[in-house]
């Protein structure tokens, strides 16, 4: 069409630009006052029955009607990095943009224990920049799948651990601290855990880096 433009992902190509944003990536990333939005959404996971659903409703509010297979779009979102399939699950989603907000206070209480921090802050150059929207949704998503599929998860924030044993347990937590402005990552372990500590930081801030560089470049 007018867009001249082919998405290709494997063995999947997307000809029609609209149709995957109008019918696909738009009810199932519309909010709640939308006519059709994702239901049953629960600290941002969604069954794949309810994912089918609103794409079958979308369709019959619009008069539309296409053959897409439900494994096939949610392919297309696990590449766009919209979502991942919760560990230990065959049928529930994570959905990072719809997660839902919670004060960091309750998440990331204090530990006696952790005695080692380091941390990096990622902030814009500039008052006139910004960090895209949805670029801290896609990275939480990304740190999931690569990193830790079990992931504490909120709105603005996640927390991440890693553990060979008890003792080295060590945890990142990685928070937006500045709407769209500055993201905060904080990494916290016992005595003698202060290279699997910068260790995990490092891992962090490139994933957080790469995907700030591919959806917000310039900040």
């Amino acid at each position: 069409d007018d867009c001249a433009e082919l998405l290709h992902f494997g063995d999947l190509s997307i000809l029609d630009i609209p149709f995957l944003c109008m019918d696909v990536l738009g009810p199932l990333m519309a909010p709640d006052n939308f006519p059709c939005h994702l239901m049953g959404k629960h600290d941002g996971k969604v069954k794949k029955a309810d994912i089918s659903y609103v794409i079958q409703q979308f369709q019959s509010l619009h008069k539309k009607s296409f053959s897409a297979q439900i494994d096939t779009i949610i392919r297309l979102l696990e590449s766009f990095e919209l979502t991942f399939l919760v560990e230990g699950t065959d049928d529930t989603y994570m959905f990072p943009s719809h997660l839902p907000f919670k004060k960091v206070a309750d998440m990331w209480k204090r530990d006696d224990g952790k005695k080692v921090y380091v941390g990096r802050r990622v902030k814009c150059s500039s008052k006139t920049s910004i960090i895209s929207p949805g670029a801290f949704s896609l990275f939480q998503c990304r740190a999931c799948v690569r990193l830790q599929r079990q992931a504490q998860l909120w709105e603005n924030g996640i927390i991440i651990i890693r553990a060979k044993t008890v003792r080295s347990e060590v945890q990142c937590l990685v928070i937006m601290t500045i709407p769209l402005g500055a993201i905060d990552i904080v990494c916290r372990g016992g005595v003698g855990c202060e290279k699997e500590c910068k260790s995990l930081l490092e891992d962090v801030m490139t994933l957080l880096l790469d995907v700030i560089e591919e959806h917000s470049p310039g900040t």
